[in-house]
């Protein structure tokens, strides 16, 4: 995996910081490796990726399948507010990966997530609430 930004694997933390954040979930998503991926992410947190809200081993579930394909993300914070413990951070994303027939699939839209510090001061997703205007899940 190209590291574009240093991070503990096993206990990641997505830091207060939007654009670090952006960058440390830009790079896991690409690494391709769902379990990793999952680890942003609180044990209660739901996505809303697969089109369906998920959490726990449903949503690991999904994130392996879907990054197993090895699609590319590319995501620009349009916003970003931190109150206290919880952030909200607005995103313009587009991924390239293959349809289910192995074609090539373009998916664009815009992501709303809100992350939230953790007891050990991690920060880590929350809600991921990705709504696609073009490919997939906007079908």
């Amino acid at each position: 995996m190209f590291s574009t930004v240093d991070f503990d694997p096993e206990r990641p933390d997505l830091t207060a910081d939007t654009e670090t954040q952006n960058e440390i979930f830009i790079q896991v998503f690409n690494s391709g490796d769902g379990e990793l991926f999952n680890r942003l992410y609180r044990d209660d947190s739901i996505s809303n990726f697969s089109g369906e809200p998920l959490t726990g081993a449903a949503r690991l579930a999904f994130f392996k399948e879907f990054l197993a394909t090895e699609p590319t993300l590319e995501a620009t914070v349009t916003h970003a507010y931190v109150a206290g413990d919880a952030a909200l951070i607005g995103v313009d994303y587009r991924i390239e990966t293959k349809g289910p027939d192995g074609a090539p699939l373009h998916l664009e839209g815009q992501c709303t997530d809100v992350l939230r510090r953790t007891a050990d001061g991690r920060w880590l997703m929350a809600i991921d609430r990705p709504v696609a205007t073009t490919g997939l899940v906007a079908d």
